[in-house]
């Protein structure tokens, strides 16, 4: 095309090259983005609104499968809004192992995005590779929950299920293994000069720009926020794991690359501590049988930022329910990533954000 051409360009929603349900209206000029309609709403449920309709254990079916990527993050959340409401508390072992399923379902997701980042970048025996990789900690997470994704782990004041000896010690030979595994992996693709030139400096999100729309999440930490849950609000295990939140300064797709790999790796350290020194004791959880009366306020670090869940009982049942979810791409967050980009970066660039409609349309 020549410099002076304009066209118009529609991606998605569910299209071939973008598969997610959003519409992109690109102006396209020569061979850069001039401007961006974005378009969303074609996948809302309304979770909030029907989780009142439901008894409390239909409730808790239901927020574990509003995202399957970030399904055992909703649930937790979910279970310390009630266990706030009704003053219940959690033992050191059901602690321990929460943060272990939270931290597997994040190398899970964060691995799955690095390798549809790396797939779009036409790399994909890297991305087998992470593949493989996800694979594993999905085999983890079924030993921890009896299921590889949407794990019906968490109830309030504990758990459904406690890991077996015998689990915990196929655990704990496997994981330094997938930490090695791992580390080689980031060492390989660190300096990998054809994907520096497709990545670095390519769809900048700006530690200002980010700080203004109030990313949460990798989004956030990869322009440089050092914004974390885990360690803002420490909740289950966190605060004994001495766990610090990894950041990168680029805000482009290679910050954003490194930086799930890089949480990746983290999470490996972070489950290996808290198996370690796995408490023994009591682990089991139930549901209540009314809700008291009043309101509770809940978080949790999703793999896409901060989840949080407001529940208000009516001495009863729920009776009015909120969530809130880390903020995804948006028409603001879209204008600013893909201004002037080269049209070839476009869906790697949307890729990199990991978005997570899931949780943004629930």
């Amino acid at each position: 095309m020549g410099e002076g051409v304009t066209y118009s360009l529609v991606l998605g929603p569910f299209h071939p090259a973008w598969r997610g349900p959003q519409r992109f209206d690109l102006r396209v000029s020569g061979e850069r983005i001039a401007d961006v309609e974005y378009h969303d709403g074609f996948n809302e449920r309304g979770c909030a609104e029907r989780l009142p309709r439901l008894d409390l254990p239909q409730a808790l079916h239901l927020v574990t499968r509003v995202c399957g990527t970030c399904s055992f993050a909703h649930s937790l959340a979910f279970c310390q809004a009630i266990e706030q409401l009704c003053n219940l508390e959690v033992s050191e072992r059901a602690q321990a192992l929460r943060v272990v399923t939270a931290e597997f379902e994040r190398i899970a997701s964060h691995t799955r995005a690095a390798a549809a980042l790396l797939h779009t970048l036409g790399m994909d025996s890297y991305a087998s590779d992470l593949r493989h990789l996800r694979e594993q900690a999905q085999q983890a997470l079924q030993a921890l929950s009896g299921a590889r994704i949407i794990p019906d782990l968490c109830l309030p004041g504990g758990l459904r299920r406690d890991l077996t000896q015998r689990d915990r010690e196929t655990l704990l030979v496997a994981l330094p293994k997938l930490n090695r595994s791992l580390f080689r992996f980031i060492d390989r693709l660190i300096d990998h000069r054809p994907l520096l030139a497709r990545t670095v400096e390519v769809g900048v999100l700006t530690r200002a720009a980010a700080e203004q729309f109030g990313v949460h999440g990798p989004l956030a930490r990869a322009s440089g926020i050092q914004r974390d849950t885990r360690t803002d609000a420490p909740y289950a295990a966190y605060a004994r794991l001495n766990f610090k939140p990894i950041t990168q300064d680029g805000g482009d797709v290679y910050a954003r690359l490194m930086l799930l790999l890089l949480e990746a790796y983290e999470s490996i350290k972070l489950i290996e501590a808290a198996l370690a020194e796995l408490p023994a004791g009591e682990w089991r959880g139930e549901m209540p049988e009314a809700l008291p009366k009043g309101q509770a306020s809940a978080t949790a670090e999703g793999p896409h930022g901060l989840i949080r869940y407001t529940l208000e009982g009516d001495g009863e049942r729920l009776k009015h329910v909120r969530i809130d979810t880390p903020r995804q791409l948006d028409r603001l967050l879209t204008r600013t990533l893909l201004a002037q980009a080269m049209l070839d970066n476009v869906v790697a660039i949307i890729v990199s954000t990991d978005p997570c409609l899931a949780c943004a349309e629930h």
